[in-house]
């Protein structure tokens, strides 16, 4: 069987233009096409197509079954549009007559199914036999001539109105068409969608597709269960992940980003295509223009969100989308029948634009169709559906799949992409059994499919719950009273509960809030910190303090849940009497409820206790439910309620009950002082409801709520005029008023409500409303207020949620519908009702719950016992045992509950002991089963503290005997080596020569199995001969696989694994902590003493002789980090988690010095050096290769300079006077033309031929060698040469090394493209893992040359004498990277950057493998340093986990947690090993997480720091130069954009998307940036005739290349740097720049230095120049901490210390024809932005 479901992407009604044929050869028409190829080619007997209901697939069919109905030769079968009358078959389908006189397919018109080049085979007479095909042919003569179908037919007697041609096809298929809806099939999502049946026959009238139809219509099913079913609970794990990111740094980024977006509403601003739109829809709809009732949005990023939305989520979200949340809002409300969007349950597609997608659906409870690209707005829930929700409403249980490294955008659009998996799977059987059933039906007539049915054993009871199934039939227990048990609880941890549960939005996905201030409303009761406050909408409610910052400190969430499950129960029965009081309770006293969740919900606790048939194996047929805290919003009183229901209604097979199911019996405990009140409360069941009529008199009246989210008049007239569709109004309930129209009262509410006629006086009374908004359905809220004994009652309007039918008002004693304590319903009432006098009078219904005390819950004594062990657990630790220990054991198994357990697993144990599999093929079933039987016990168990080992302690491990922790192949094998072959291919039309990997197979596969046949860190199995469940525990497991990324590939010797140290804990998931949100703080070094240098003729400044002690002392190995990585082991169905750890205090093997700009880095860094020079020469060994050197590598551009701090030391002038004399020169870089003694021993190594110049000798004897880091692509005579790494493969008698990748993967700044959706137009939605495999390879396969060239390089011995040896081969004293976050920095578009950059993409992908930022082995770096490795700064870039652990790796290669699975190392990876990846080690919990932040947090502490220069007594002046582009480059500009239907000049990038690099492109070679620049030129040149003036323009998008040619047609002097410079040159033409003019010769050079952004960073120029223009701004993409990093360190050249004069930065920005905003603006805006800088540099003290 082949199933294709081929690309609907073309197909789609969804792409509103644009739209591909088969043939115009989009993705879904070459998927199709590449389908049926695949039949023709494999021939498969049965064949599925999937695809969308508007695909083209009469013609699909065509294609499949090589036959033309002649008749419908002129139909319109395609989806793109053509002309009835231009669909002309006869002319346009041409045959040209081939040699054999066959008729082959020339020219094929739109409209008709078949490939150019299928040959006719002959046609088939209209009244004739189908399967009689008359052949064709033509005489051979005339071969070559081309002939119409319509001479085709006139020739061969051919009629086209009755006639089918046929193609001749390998293998003949019948089709047939069935189209299908995912709600057919038991999932809530509206997915119509068509399957094409294909099979193998002759035949042309086979049936077979009736039988698969017959099948498919048996197979559908009911929709048993509503969306929200399928939904994660905000606790979830993914959801917090979810939150989590929004609130990160990467989060707060993005909203950084929106924040600058112009005007939505603005046109001339910001000229976005959707406002039309948006304005039409509002004007269709009624809606006030400027009315936004959820959002609140306005400009500059201020959102005001409405209560129950995440404000975190809200602010991802550009104008258009809050504006669209906020249209479809009011349009729900706007409806006949009012649904309040935050109440109710709604699915709103935000990809869409607003006219282009459904606010509502006509089927309730039902999700819009999943789609890749779609992101769907859960309102009600506050947040966007997840991927995972996604995979399970179309069927896919995401827990079974393997996934990986996975963002969440890719997990929507992978379900997206799926096919149903109900549908899928009905297609796929029914293609199978369909040939059986027609075998059936010829031999018996006739066939009842009801009678193919699985039978079960309890089909006569119809689905009724049965006492014989459940696990306490015939049983007697001991019993204790549940009301004395949480009578207790409630004292003790009432308070408690209340003050821990969720009190605030922020807190609803398990956080809590960091404020210790909580609100609430004393109207609605709705809570919220104060920290969040200025994020909502609050001004409608009247708040008070609950939780004061005085007020006793919050119990931690985790700890209370600890404390709860230790004093509940585990287990609850019902007492007598139940089954004779509740009818629908029959049976139920035979069952035992299991405690299976423990909620933090508002307000309160939550315990839920279910009740399953056949011991967990069947139906839950009840739960009970108990809340600890505050039973009711707004009740002072805290206490205890408890809620029994039974599903037997629900679950029955005739008249089931359908929707809200109400509770069966309650009782609710009220704290009365310190104590519960036992006395003033019994057991209540439902009685019977008492209808009466009640008075309803409104007066003074108010805005409704239709006018409060900004109806206007025409709402109510379009809707007069407007004729629903039958399907939304074919369910439509009686009602007085009328559902289709407005009330004439529609604009106005009762301010007061007056009711009577209650003749027990319980609701009497006058009542006010409210002025809370969004908290209660359609903020429509009165109270009556306490007098004497009557309590405060509330009048509101209860949700049907799933909009199964009408809302419902209600008086209750609560404000809040979702505490159920309704005392009476309103039938058919709206609050319209009230002003009108007919409709004053309102049925009601009230709801009375009557006393039972015979009934009571019962708390049975544990019918499973836990077995004690006198013996701690870590003391049962042994390698030598062949068992792992026991970690608990539960005796008292029934044979039925074992049974229940065992039922999934082979039960083929040795002795009885049958193991249960938790991990694999029925792993998830095995967990759900002991999640029912087992864990409530076990998580009591341990929640007491009766297991062998303390919850959340470290447990220290001993090294096993046979094999060091981390070492052992059987619990962390090793993954066999990749190899490289060479093969031929072509580019470009020439032979090239590729290399691919391949593995061996069989070792491949070999390695899988012992991955899966790994030892299991939990083992649960059941001993059936003694009714005992056993869960054994192996921290050895944990720990081998913890310290392994410690100890291998990291170049460290065996004997190293025995100073790790490994411990264990053991978790459980729902007690993990929650990762904070905070940024690094870079510390400085005031703590330290300050060092002094003998050899300076002036000290250093205080804070640099501090940095200096602070860096000896790391390279004394006084400054140890904690490395640390974790094994995370979870056993499934009971939650508990094994963290095995594995650490070791190491020190550190260097840092990053990241001092503010101009503060005298190199300085520090040279001071270094001197202090112990002669330690460093006293190492030297030339037969080693070892250097006294230190190696500095630095930016090309910078290479000069650094010799020149060498000798002057660049603050003040200070001179650097050291103290070795008579040391010889290296030629040809003799370094005593300032100074003539005192000197270093310096050598500059720029290029490959500089490297030759030099032996082995004069390297080792060298004080510094400098180096450009990009000299490993330093670039040859031709494009692939590259001097240096071929003299690398030369001396090391290795394979060539190719050049850098020019392409390769990318980093993911922001959380933009992986947790959120990208706002861009364009299809770049993937951030982070979208480099293709191909890049991947490539990236490989030069690291994997490289690296074997520099092993088989010190494999060499080289004569003293020996020059150019490679500087790979030489051990450094150390080594220093200035600008380090050069190397690190991946923009998006470096590869387009133009060539006079020295630092190209292609560059620093060779820099970071020459520094081996990839390489986690120390020994095999490239660079080898005997000190340290240091990193020099001024912009650390410490904004994310992930560049932490980046930089720590860079300096010396220091392991931070998660090191082992860096992006970094993704970059090269292979398919086989991504996959491999996710099996080895799965994915991670919150505590892991936690662990990744406090150890990057505790890196930047350890390892870097940041010191304050002195203040600058010198200015900044920013200054603006805006100038209009020219009628003729605004035309450019809007042509270039124009793909993007975005045709104005007030855009930002972001909306732009791909396109941004073609209209910035536009704005920097614009002839008014020119003008611009000569003006400001001139202007400072007017003032000060000798000044120099520093240019700098962005290369990526073409700056650097109109600045260029400005200058140059200008006839100014001026001098740049560009790709025909050498190193030298470039530094030497850079030098002139550096220092005050001395000589005639110096006045006589430019006044004028043009460099690229990329070339800034390092240079000081602070000594000569002080006016500074940026002709361009810098944007390289949505990195903009990054670009915003680049601006400052280009204004750093000049503005640091050392500076004189006041600086001017000048800025040129481009504006539209006529003065309007463009690129520029939205760029130098953000670039500027406060925060961004904060990134871009980092918090320092």
């Amino acid at each position: 069987m082949f199933v294709a479901g081929t690309s609907c992407k073309d197909f789609s009604m969804l792409k509103s233009c644009h739209r591909k044929d088969i043939e115009d050869k989009g993705t879904s028409g070459e998927t199709f096409l590449a389908a049926v190829e695949y039949l023709e080619q494999e021939q498969p007997a049965v064949a599925l197509f999937e695809n969308v209901d508007k695909a083209p697939w009469e013609k699909m069919q065509e294609y499949i079954q090589g036959r033309l109905k002649l008749s419908d030769r002129n139909s319109i079968k395609n989806i793109t549009e053509i002309k009835k009358d231009q669909a002309d078959a006869d002319n346009k389908l041409k045959f040209m007559i081939d040699d054999e006189g066959r008729y082959v397919v020339e020219e094929v018109p739109r409209q008709v199914g078949v490939k150019a080049g299928c040959v006719v085979e002959g046609f088939v007479r209209g009244d004739d036999d189908p399967s009689n095909v008359q052949p064709l042919k033509a005489s051979s003569k005339k071969s070559g001539k081309i002939v119409t179908l319509g001479q085709l037919a006139e020739v061969h007697g051919i009629d086209l109105e009755e006639d089918i041609l046929v193609m001749v096809k390998k293998a003949r298929y019948r089709t047939h068409l069935i189209r299908l809806d995912t709600k057919h099939y038991g999932l809530p999502q509206t997915r119509n969608r068509q399957y094409l049946f294909v099979w193998r026959s002759d035949d042309p009238s086979d049936d077979l597709g009736e039988y698969f139809q017959l099948i498919m219509d048996h197979l559908k099913t009911p929709l048993l269960h509503s969306m929200d079913a399928f939904l994660l609970p905000p606790t979830h794990d993914r959801i917090r992940c979810f939150r989590e990111a929004l609130r990160s740094g990467p989060g707060l980024m993005v909203a950084k980003d929106r924040a600058k977006e112009l005007d939505f509403f603005d046109w001339e601003l910001s000229g976005v295509k959707d406002l039309a739109h948006h304005l039409n829809y509002r004007e269709k709809m009624g809606i006030e223009e400027r009315a936004r009732w959820l959002t609140q949005w306005k400009t500059r990023g201020r959102k005001s969100v409405a209560p129950g939305l995440w404000p975190e989520l809200v602010a991802m979200w550009n104008m258009r989308r809050c504006d669209l949340i906020d249209c479809f809002s009011a349009s729900v409300v706007r409806d006949n029948i009012s649904r309040d969007p935050l109440h109710h349950s709604f699915t709103w597609d935000l990809s869409q634009n607003v006219h282009r997608t459904s606010v509502r659906t006509p089927t309730v409870g039902v999700s819009g169709c999943v789609t890749p690209g779609g992101e769907l707005l859960l309102p009600n829930k506050g947040r966007t559906m997840m991927g995972f929700e996604k995979l399970l409403l179309q069927g896919i249980p995401f827990t079974r799949l393997a996934l990986g490294p996975e963002t969440e955008v890719q997990l929507s659009d992978l379900a997206g992409n799926a096919m149903s998996m109900p549908v899928v799977c009905a297609t796929m059987l029914s293609a199978i059994c369909a040939p059986q059933l027609r075998r059936e039906e010829r031999r018996i007539q006739k066939v009842n499919l009801s009678n193919f049915k699985l039978s079960q054993k309890y089909d006569s009871a119809n689905g009724a719950v049965l006492a014989e199934r459940g696990d306490l039939h015939g049983k007697k227990l001991s019993t204790k009273d549940f009301s004395d048990i949480f009578s207790n609880i409630a004292n003790e941890l009432a308070q408690d509960a209340f003050q821990c549960s969720v009190l605030c939005n922020c807190e609803s996905s398990g956080q809590t809030s960091q404020d210790d201030k909580i609100l609430e409303c004393s109207s609605c009761g709705f809570g919220i910190c104060h920290s969040c406050t200025s994020r909502h909408q609050i001004e409608s409610h009247q708040l008070k303090e609950i939780i004061t910052s005085g007020s006793k400190k919050r119990a931690n969430p985790h700890e209370f849940e600890m404390k709860l499950r230790c004093a509940a129960p585990s287990v609850l029965v019902l007492g007598k009497s139940w089954e004779d009081t509740i009818p629908e309770c029959e049976g139920l006293e035979s069952y035992s409820f299991q405690l299976q969740r423990v909620d933090r919900n508002r307000g309160h606790w939550l315990l839920t206790y279910g009740a399953w048939e056949d011991h967990g194996s069947g139906r839950q047929v009840a739960e009970i439910r108990v809340a600890l805290g505050q039973i009711g919003a707004l009740d002072e009183d805290l206490g205890l309620a408890v809620y029994v229901k039974c599903f037997a209604p629900a679950i029955r097979l005739q008249n089931p009950k359908r929707g809200v199911l109400g509770d069966a019996a309650r009782l609710i405990l009220k704290m009365k002082g310190e104590t519960i009140d036992r006395d003033s409360s019994n057991w209540e069941i439902r009685g019977k409801p008492t209808k009466s009529s009640l008075e309803i008199v409104g007066s003074d009246p108010c805005d409704s709520q239709r006018v409060q989210v900004g109806l206007n008049d025409n709402a109510a007239k379009e809707l007069k005029g407007h004729k629903p569709m039958k399907k939304f109004t074919e369910a439509f309930p009686e009602s007085r008023n009328d559902l289709l129209h407005y009330h004439s009262k529609w604009k106005t509410w009762p301010g007061t409500i007056v009711v009577s006629g209650d003749k027990s006086e319980l609701v009497n009374g006058t009542y006010k409303k409210m002025s809370c908004q969004h908290t209660c359905v359609l903020s429509a809220l009165w109270r009556r207020d306490p007098t004497g004994s009557l309590p405060a009652l509330y009048f509101y309007i209860r949700p049907d949620v799933m909009r199964t039918g009408l809302d419902v008002a209600v008086i209750s004693r609560t404000p809040s519908y979702r505490d159920r304590m309704e005392i009476c319903e309103l039938k058919d009432w709206i609050p319209e009702n009230a002003l009108v006098e007919k409709t004053h009078t309102t049925e009601a219904k009230f709801l009375n719950w009557e006393a039972a005390p015979e009934l009571a819950l019962r708390v049975p004594e544990p019918a499973m016992t836990m077995e004690t062990s006198d013996t701690p657990f870590h003391k049962q630790i042994s390698t030598k045992k062949s068992e792992p220990p026991i970690l608990c054991a539960m005796s008292g198994l029934s044979n039925e509950a074992m049974k229940s357990i065992l039922q999934h697993s082979n039960d083929s144990g040795n002795g009885g002991i049958v193991s249960i599999d938790l991990v694999g093929k029925m792993g998830s079933r095995n967990a759900k089963r002991m999640s029912i039987l087992a864990a409530p016990a076990l998580l009591k168990y341990a929640a007491e503290g009766k297991l062998p080992l303390e919850l959340l302690n470290w447990y220290k491990l001993s090294h096993p005997d046979e094999c060091n922790f981390g070492l052992c192949e059987t619990n962390f094998p090793s993954r066999p080596q990749e190899k490289w072959r060479e093969i031929e291919g072509t580019a470009r039309g020439k032979k090239v020569t590729k290399y691919e990997r391949i593995f061996d197979a069989e070792e491949s596969n070999e390695f899988y199995h012992k991955l899966l046949g790994r030892p299991p860190v939990f083992e649960a199995s059941v001993d059936k001969g003694n009714g005992r469940l056993i869960i054994r525990m192996n921290p050895i497991v944990a720990g081998h696989q913890a310290a392994a990324h410690l100890v291998r590939g990291r170049g460290l010797v065996d004997d190293y694994a025995k100073t790790v140290d490994v411990d264990y804990c053991l978790s459980e998931l729902s007690s993990m902590g929650e990762p904070l949100t905070k940024e690094f703080h870079v510390p400085n070094s005031d703590a330290y003493e300050e060092t002094s240098v003998e050899g300076m003729e002036l000290p250093l400044y205080h804070r640099q002789a501090k940095a200096l002690t602070r860096m000896q002392a790391i390279e004394e190995g006084k400054v140890e980090f904690n490395e640390e990585e974790r094994s995370e082991h979870i056993l499934n169905g009971v939650g508990w988690c094994l963290i095995g750890r594995a650490t070791k205090n190491s020190p550190l093997k260097g840092g990053v010095l990241g001092d503010a700009i101009g503060s005298g880095k190199t300085v520090v860094t040279i001071a270094l050096i001197l202090s112990g020079i002669e330690k460093a020469r006293a190492n030297r060994s030339m037969a080693d290769g070892r250097s006294g050197a230190t190696l500095i590598v630095v930016p090309p551009g910078l290479v000069k300079q650094w010799d020149d701090e060498r000798k002057v030391r660049g603050e003040n002038a200070l001179l650097l006077l050291l103290s070795f004399p008579d040391i010889v020169m290296c030629p040809p870089y003799s370094l005593g033309q300032k100074f003539t003694k005192n000197k270093l021993r310096s050598i500059i190594i720029d290029s490959a031929d500089t490297l030759k110049r030099f032996s082995v000798k004069e390297i080792c004897e060298a004080d510094l060698v400098i180096v450009p880091a990009g000299i490993i692509e330093e670039r040859g005579k031709t494009a692939t040469s590259r001097p240096y790494t071929e003299l690398l493969s030369k001396k090391a008698s290795a394979d060539m090394i190719p050049p850098a990748p020019s392409s390769g993967h990318k980093e993911a700044p922001t959380i933009e493209g992986t947790w959120v959706r990208n706002m861009a137009s364009g299809p770049a939605i993937y951030v982070g893992n979208n480099s293709k495999q191909k890049h991947r390879d490539e990236q490989a396969f030069y690291g994997h040359r490289y690296s074997e060239a520099i092993t088989k390089l010190r494999q060499k011995k080289f004569d003293e004498s020996e020059r150019g040896v490679p500087l790979e081969w030489f051990t450094w004293d150390r080594i220093v990277v200035d600008e380090c976050h050069e190397c690190l920095v991946s923009s998006a578009k470096q590869d387009q950057e133009s060539k006079a950059s020295d630092f190209k993409a292609q560059a620093r992908r060779g820099a970071r493998e020459f520094l081996g930022v990839g390489c986690t082995d120390s020994s095999s770096r490239p660079l080898l340093a005997k000190s340290a490795v240091w990193g020099l700064t001024g912009t650390p870039l410490l904004e994310t986990e992930a560049r932490v652990t980046e930089l720590a790796n860079l300096m010396g290669g220091t392991y931070l947690t998660g090191s082992a699975h860096h992006w970094r190392k993704e970059e090269r990876e292979s398919g086989r090993d991504i996959f491999l990846n996710q099996q080895e080690e799965g994915s991670k919990s919150r505590e892991y997480r936690c662990a990744i932040q406090e150890s990057c947090h505790a890196y930047v502490r350890e390892a870097c720091q940041r010191n304050r220069g002195e203040d600058l007594l010198v200015k900044l002046e920013r200054k603006q130069k805006a100038v209009n582009m020219s009628p003729s480059d605004g035309k450019k500009f809007l042509n270039a954009i124009k793909d993007t239907n975005l045709e104005t000049y007030s855009i930002t990038p972001d909306q732009l998307g791909d396109k941004a690099s073609d209209g910035l492109s536009v704005t920097a070679s614009s002839s008014a940036r020119h003008s611009a620049l000569f003006e400001i030129i001139d202007s400072i040149q007017a003032d000060e005739p000798h000044t120099k003036i520093i240019i700098f323009a962005n290369a990526v998008y073409g700056g650097y290349k109109s600045a260029l040619s400005a200058l140059k047609s200008s006839e100014r002097k001026f001098s740049h740097v560009d790709e025909n410079h050498s190193v030298l040159e470039q530094n030497e033409i850079i030098s002139w720049f550096r220092h005050t003019d001395a000589t005639n010769e110096d006045r006589s050079r430019p006044r004028i230095l043009l460099l690229s952004f990329n070339q800034a960073a390092g240079h000081n120029l602070q000594e000569a120049c002080h006016n500074v223009i940026m002709y361009d701004p810098m944007f390289s993409g949505s990195d903009a901490v990054a670009d915003a990093s680049v601006e400052e360190q280009a204004l750093g050249r000049v503005m640091r210390q050392g500076q004189t004069d006041d600086v001017t930065c000048y800025r040129i920005l481009v504006k539209g024809p006529d003065g309007e905003r463009c690129l520029d603006d939205v760029i130098v805006e953000r670039n500027l932005d406060e925060d961004v800088l904060r990134a871009a540099t980092s918090n320092f003290d």
